[in-house]
């Protein structure tokens, strides 16, 4: 092995058990070559676009895109963490609430703003439906009104409040996933767990810091709309006014 590489151990063993077990058995050349660490980097969406693939059922799977290029900052962690949670972490969110429970719109919804996962990644925006066909554009015009104008609720905020704070008072790092978190957050130049300033700053957030959030994050994006569906019984000109239409082949995404 001759390229720099680390060892990470979790088990049983003492420090000085680990040092020689790897120095018996761990062969690696003396001057080590560097590695260069490359990440995937998302494609900037500038402007609406739709993307169709064939699917041969009567329901659909819907899924709307948007990275606009903003960078990791842990200090938004608590502001997006609350609005993910309100608007579309649960099925108590006011995304599954309004598409499933009160308009029957989608078998299942969810949205939130991605995090990245190193340090000069981007957030994004993704959103998710299941509907059927026949109920394409009444699903797609009600999920676009609820994510632009953001229904509020403050018991729906309470309860995502509540729900937030109660994981990070009963969540605990052990085992391996000491060393998973700590690789995680040395990925985004991070020293120090995250929940620590997430579970001091919701106790003070309101439903006037989700509204914020939403409007700065949220409203007005442009998307990449991508569409798995059977396509001889969607309505094509009407997602052409969400944008201009590309079709890909199962070969195009799967290679085969």
């Amino acid at each position: 092995m001759n390229k720099q590489h680390e060892v990470l151990y979790y088990g049983p063993m003492s420090e000085e058990q680990v040092k020689g077990s790897i120095a018996e058995s761990h062969k690696a050349a003396e001057v080590l070559a560097p590695l260069e660490k490359s990440y995937p980097k998302r494609l900037l969406t500038d402007k609406s676009s739709v993307v169709l693939a064939q699917y041969d059922a009567n329901q659909l799977y819907y899924l709307q895109f948007s990275n606009r290029g903003e960078l990791f900052d842990v200090k938004n962690d608590p502001a997006i963490t609350l609005y993910n949670e309100y608007f579309g972490g649960s099925m108590n969110s006011i995304c599954f609430q309004e598409m499933r429970e009160a308009r029957g719109l989608a078998y299942t919804a969810q949205a939130w703003i991605g995090e990245p996962s190193f340090a000069d990644d981007n957030y994004s925006y993704i959103a998710f439906i299941a509907t059927q066909n026949d109920k394409m554009q009444t699903a797609i015009e009600a999920f676009d009104e609820i994510i632009n104008q953001m229904p509020e609720s403050e018991a729906a905020f309470q309860i995502a409040k509540e729900a937030i704070l109660t994981r990070l008072r009963t969540q605990r790092t052990t085992g391996a996933h000491v060393l998973n978190s700590y690789l995680s957050l040395r990925r985004l130049g991070l020293t120090e767990d995250r929940d620590r300033q997430i579970f001091e700053k919701v106790q003070a957030m309101t439903l006037d810091d989700v509204k914020a959030t939403q409007q700065q994050w949220v409203k007005g994006r442009p998307y990449t709309y991508g569409i798995l569906g059977d396509i001889k019984n969607l309505d094509l000109n009407y997602l052409k006014t969400l944008g201009p239409i590309r079709t890909v082949s199962q070969e195009e995404i799967f290679g085969y």
